[in-house]
């Protein structure tokens, strides 16, 4: 008997099994996928210490606890009379914590690295933040309605709408974000040097917000908190979401109007090289190849 001329020990063609495309991550830089999972771990770990800090601060401001009274203590020092040099400074900067700043500036940065990487999604994280930001802290400060600074009283369900600070808010979830981008479509970031940077913008934001009297403590401080958590809450997002083209069924997938600009298959340059020619730079879209079709059976075509 003689050996089969395909070399499979007479069990017939061997065929190719289709198998399920992968990510580009997992197929490009394994190691992508375990620094999203530690980046995943520590943002949720990141979301619940935040979480306890601020659930105790809006106890405290409800039941006028230690926080509340040092509050009314910082309240008590007028800034603008104690060092009046200041003030013109102090009012021109109040400007850097409002969301006609920080928006440009974040839709910018986000804006090169969508073009940079041809995708939407960085310019989808940075917009959706933004609108999240805005309905929960409007949403805190109806619910909460802290007293204004001005009438020398801290207490909550007054009407007010001081409590979180939006310029504090403003100010962490931007940073947040820009670092999370860099970190994410960067080579080589200077994260230490932006997040210092940040650090110092958004200490002087806070600053100038007790200097000038237009914000309790706390409220600063709840206002730096939930940008914190909302900042986790977008990476948390961005993670889930990363290999959505291949971890859900079609029928969700057509269910989700922004999908087409959460896919991930255009974060890399699709560059087809086309030697011997001048056209070497060319860079051409490539469409999504499926398996090959299996290889005709040739036996039947010879005599046995």
């Amino acid at each position: 008997m003689s050996a089969s001329p395909h070399g499979n020990d007479g069990h017939g063609p061997e065929t190719d099994v289709p198998q399920q495309p992968q990510p580009p991550e997992a197929v490009e830089a394994p190691s992508r996928l375990r620094i999203r999972d530690q980046i995943g771990a520590r943002s949720r770990l990141i979301a619940v210490v935040l979480s306890v800090s601020l659930l105790y601060i809006i106890i405290d401001i409800f039941v006028h606890g230690p926080l509340t009274r040092l509050d009314v203590k910082i309240e008590a020092w007028d800034g603008q009379t104690a060092i009046p040099q200041l003030d013109s400074a102090a009012w021109a900067y109040d400007k850097m914590g409002q969301r006609s700043v920080l928006v440009p500036i974040l839709l910018v940065v986000a804006g090169v690295f969508a073009r940079r990487h041809r995708t939407w999604r960085p310019v989808v994280l940075a917009a959706m933040s933004f609108l999240v930001l805005n309905v929960v802290v409007g949403a805190m400060k109806i619910l909460i309605g802290r007293s204004e600074t001005e009438t020398g009283s801290p207490d909550v369900l007054n009407g007010g709408v001081i409590f979180p600070s939006g310029h504090s808010s403003n100010m962490v979830l931007t940073g947040g974000v820009i670092i999370y981008l860099f970190l994410r479509y960067a080579e080589n970031p200077p994260l230490r040097r932006i997040g210092a940077l940040w650090a110092v913008l958004t200490t002087l934001t806070c600053l100038t917000s007790l200097y000038i009297g237009s914000h309790w403590l706390t409220d600063l401080i709840g206002g730096a908190l939930v940008g914190g958590l909302l900042l986790q809450s977008v990476i948390l997002f961005d993670i889930a979401t990363a290999d959505v083209r291949y971890t859900r069924p079609w029928w969700w997938r057509r269910t989700v109007a922004l999908l087409p600009f959460l896919e991930t298959n255009r974060d890399g340059v699709d560059a087809v090289a086309v030697p011997g020619r001048r056209l070497g730079s060319v860079v051409e879209d490539v469409p999504e190849v499926g398996a090959a079709a299996a290889a005709p059976d040739l036996r039947s075509t010879h005599a046995e």
